[in-house]
């Protein structure tokens, strides 16, 4: 049985956040992932890049 997820943690924010980059149109992605640059750095923009590829190879695996 799956563990739940806690949905209050930073990990299930960032997921979520990933998660929302994937339902931009493509060419709204790569500004909002600047504008993260920008904001909050660039380590936050890789981060968050990272985890945009990692989410958009879980929904490819699971269709």
């Amino acid at each position: 049985m799956p563990q739940a997820k806690n949905t209050n943690s930073e990990e299930w924010r960032r997921e979520c956040e990933a998660r929302h980059v994937l339902t931009l149109p493509f060419d709204k992605r790569v500004p909002y992932l600047n504008l993260v640059g920008r904001k909050r750095g660039s380590e936050a923009q890789q981060y968050l890049e990272t985890e945009v590829r990692r989410q958009f190879a879980k929904r490819r695996k699971a269709a």
